[in-house]
């Protein structure tokens, strides 16, 4: 039994190296050990991920689906998951496959979602509610992420001004929010609650926009607060 100088390991057999010792790029055809697992590049281990993530989702949906045959008589409840499960493959799928294009995986997984919810709608008794506030605030919200990240693109120098535009997206979708509740549940928007809580993100995001360019500019802080 072969055991390396340095380590102590085992070599195992067809191995006239140790795996731990000496590098992978060093040794071309070696016999493939369990160290290998720790050696895997980041992108190996995403796509080993994504494979896994994917295998459990259609093993999940076959499974659903033969117990509500089996036992249901039929294809109801699975239907409601066999649709839950099928979102997250596409959504999923879009964030890997897209992952360098940002503003394509933002398109993908919203209209991803609103067909989603649409479905959802649609078996639990087309109600509605769906068409009328789900998917209006996840188009606006993929609408503001997308504008998020475009004024993040156009900054040269990012930092609390990221922060800020946030905020700012994030009092929109406040006020979209309250639009759409009032318009459902009363037939006319009154707003309240959303104004200030926009209003008080607003603030915040000017302050840290302020901070912001402030240390751009090279300028103490702590002489501007006297500290």
């Amino acid at each position: 039994m072969a055991i390396c100088k340095n380590c102590g390991v085992d070599l195992g057999e067809g191995n006239e190296k140790c795996p731990l010792c000496e590098p992978q790029e060093t040794r071309p055809g070696r016999v493939a050990s369990a160290a290998d697992l720790f050696r895997l590049s980041k992108i190996d281990n995403t796509r080993h991920l994504y494979e896994i993530t994917m295998l459990l989702l259609v093993s999940g949906v076959i499974i659903t689906l033969a117990i509500d045959l089996v036992f249901g008589r039929g294809m109801n409840w699975s239907l409601v998951t066999t649709t839950s499960a099928g979102y997250l493959l596409v959504f999923i799928s879009a964030i890997y496959l897209l992952r360098k294009r940002p503003f394509l995986v933002i398109a993908a997984t919203t209209a991803a979602t609103m067909v989603f919810l649409w479905l959802v709608d649609l078996l639990s008794g087309n109600t509605g509610w769906s068409r009328t506030i789900a998917c209006p605030l996840a188009l606006a919200a993929g609408v503001l992420t997308a504008g998020v990240l475009f004024l993040n693109s156009l900054s040269r120098y990012r930092g609390l001004n990221l922060l800020a535009t946030i905020l700012i997206a994030l009092a929109m979708f406040t006020l979209i929010t309250e639009y759409l509740t009032d318009r459902l549940i009363r037939d006319a928007y009154s707003p309240q609650w959303s104004v200030v809580t926009a209003a008080s993100l607003a603030i915040i995001a000017m302050f840290f926009i302020f901070i912001h360019y402030r240390m751009k500019r090279g300028r103490s802080l702590g002489r501007l607060f006297h500290i």
